[in-house]
């Protein structure tokens, strides 16, 4: 399963994609942690290290993932011409989350023998002025684009606040995507606005809305009549992981009362895998759309023919 969260910044998005990683890893789950937030705040919270030499997106580590996600590839001219939505092909290697993968093994910190992260990386000196961080994500696109899966295995994913997933591809990348919602104003504000853009990508139904910092009834209430429904689930302001964070501890299960919220989004998410030819068909389109930009057509030439042919 692929899950993704986000929402607005400061709505605790980074810290129950935390709590859910170490919900999955008690289930006994193999589980790939992705922090893809400029902010680099989930690998912290999972006590994993983080620096520029280690970023997916340090621009030797894109180069040679792309690389080895090549292989034998004959519809992608080369490394060189790998756009944020290539697809595998024929000759094409894929990313598993065996012990043994090579870009897990060379890129992603090992929290257990079946638990790793990966950081994409953060703004750095050289890109003020110059870089953008959607290009950061792009080597991202790429690795999840060429992912496969074993049943029972888990990538979770923190994801950029707000609703940048829209100007890529990464909407499309996972099987659900939970906004997380503080019962405020500006926090519902963001996560109607996801659903708006979901509805107009054609991926509304992955989103799971998930309330969080709930005090009391009149949270839940407010959340239920802003977002047109009740959330999937509700965590409680926690005093155990405010104490926890405040002594710079990274936040465990044991600072909950409760992990029914946690369960419940397992369970909603283990039910709603996307049919790979739906995910195909979206990424095709998205593909193609990227291949008609000016840019892409001055920098790559034509690259509509990497996705082949349509299935009959």
């Amino acid at each position: 399963m692929r899950i993704a969260f986000t929402g607005k910044g400061g709505s605790g998005k980074s810290t129950l994609a935390a709590l859910f990683v170490g919900y999955l890893r008690a289930a006994g789950h193999r589980v790939l942690a992705v922090d893809a937030d400029v902010n680099v705040h989930l690998a912290p919270l999972l006590g994993v290290e983080v620096g520029p030499e280690s970023a997916l997106s340090h621009p030797d580590n894109a180069r040679w993932v792309r690389r080895h996600l090549l292989g034998s590839n004959p519809r992608v001219a080369g490394v060189e011409h790998f756009v944020p939505t290539t697809p595998p092909g024929p000759g094409s290697r894929l990313v598993t989350l065996d012990a043994d993968d090579p870009v897990l093994v060379r890129h992603a910190a090992a929290l257990d023998p079946r638990t790793r992260v990966l950081h994409v990386g953060t703004y750095e000196p050289d890109d003020i002025g110059a870089g953008c961080y959607h290009g950061h994500l792009a080597v991202l696109e790429n690795l999840l684009s060429h992912l496969r899966l074993d049943a029972g295995d888990w990538v979770v994913c923190d994801m950029v606040a707000g609703t940048d997933a829209f100007a890529n591809s990464l909407h499309a990348q996972f099987d659900v995507i939970v906004v997380v919602a503080e019962p405020t104003p500006e926090s519902v504000s963001v996560a109607r606005r996801y659903r708006e853009l979901a509805a107009a990508a054609g991926v509304a139904d992955l989103l799971a809305v998930v309330g969080n910092k709930v005090v009391d009834e009149a949270d839940r209430d407010y959340l239920a009549r802003e977002l047109g429904g009740s959330p999937l689930a509700a965590l409680s302001v926690q005093a155990g992981l405010r104490r926890a964070r405040q002594a710079g501890a990274c936040p465990s299960l044991g600072d909950l009362d409760d992990v029914t919220p946690l369960a419940c989004v397992a369970e909603h998410a283990r039910v709603r895998p996307m049919a790979p030819e739906r995910r195909e068909a979206l990424l095709r389109a998205l593909h193609l759309r990227l291949a008609g930009q000016n840019w892409v057509r001055s920098a790559h030439g034509d690259v509509t023919a990497q996705f082949g042919p349509v299935p009959a």
